[in-house]
C-alpha cells in the first residue's frame, strides 16, 4: 500500500475592520486592523518553532500580513495564490446584515447559499471547483516533493480565509459540512492528511 502523509497547519487570517464590523468580506482587499495585528499572538507563539516544508496563502492583504505578522521568514518562499481566495460576494461586499435583510434576493441566499448567487458574485458551484482545484494541485506537489526526498511526511503551512478553510476542511473529512467548522480570527487548525492508494483524507483535525 502507498501511504504518504502531509500535516496541513491551517491559520485563518487576523481581523479587518470590515470583520469588526460585521461587513461581508470576499476579494476585496483590506489590511489587518490593529486588534486583527494583536489576534495574532498566539498563532505566533505556536508556529515560531515549526518547521515547514512548503507554504501557501491568500494573495489578498490581510492573509499576506497575517503571515508576516507570525513567520515574516517564510514570506519569500511562499506561495500567494488568488484561487485561496475568499468567495466573492459581488456587490454585497462591505454591506451588513442589517442593511440587506429585506432584500429577497439577500433572504433567499441564506436560505440557499448553493443555489442562490450575491449580484455580480461567485456561485457556490464556482467557489467549490476553485478550492477543489488548489487542494488538487497542493497535494500533488507534496507527492512529487515526497517523491524526491524519499520522505514520508511533510508539514505545510496555509493561510486563508474562513470560508475557504472550511471548504478545505469538508472537501477532505467526508461527512463534515461546510458549517460543521468554526475557526476564528488568528486560529489554527490541524489536519493530518494520508495519501492510501490514490486518495487522500484526512480522519483527523485539531485545535492548536
Amino acid at each position: 500500500m502507498d501511504l504518504k502523509r502531509i500535516e496541513l497547519v491551517c491559520m485563518r487570517h487576523g481581523s479587518t475592520v470590515w470583520n469588526e464590523q460585521k461587513r461581508y468580506l470576499g476579494h476585496s482587499d483590506l489590511s489587518l486592523s490593529l486588534h486583527g495585528q494583536k489576534e495574532l499572538s498566539s498563532a505566533r507563539d505556536k508556529l515560531k518553532e515549526m518547521m515547514f516544508d512548503a507554504v501557501y496563502c491568500s494573495d489578498l492583504a490581510r492573509c499576506r500580513e497575517s503571515l508576516e505578522v507570525v513567520r515574516p521568514d517564510l514570506m519569500a518562499n511562499a506561495v500567494y495564490d488568488s484561487a485561496l481566495r475568499e468567495m466573492d460576494f459581488g456587490k454585497w461586499e462591505g454591506q451588513t446584515y442589517d442593511q440587506l435583510k429585506d432584500w429577497p434576493l439577500y433572504r433567499q441566499w441564506l436560505d440557499d447559499p448553493q443555489h442562490v448567487t450575491p449580484p455580480q458574485g461567485e456561485t457556490w458551484d464556482s467557489f467549490e471547483r476553485r478550492i477543489a482545484g488548489f487542494l488538487k494541485s497542493m497535494l500533488q506537489s507534496g507527492e512529487q516533493r515526497q517523491t524526491e526526498t524519499s520522505a514520508f511526511s511533510e508539514s505545510v503551512l496555509l493561510v486563508a480565509h474562513g470560508g475557504v478553510i472550511r471548504q478545505m476542511i469538508s472537501c477532505l473529512m467526508p461527512g463534515r459540512a461546510f458549517w460543521d467548522t468554526r475557526i476564528e480570527p488568528g486560529q489554527l487548525l490541524v489536519l493530518t492528511l494520508e495519501r492510501r492508494d490514490e486518495e487522500w483524507s484526512s480522519l483527523e483535525i485539531r485545535v492548536v
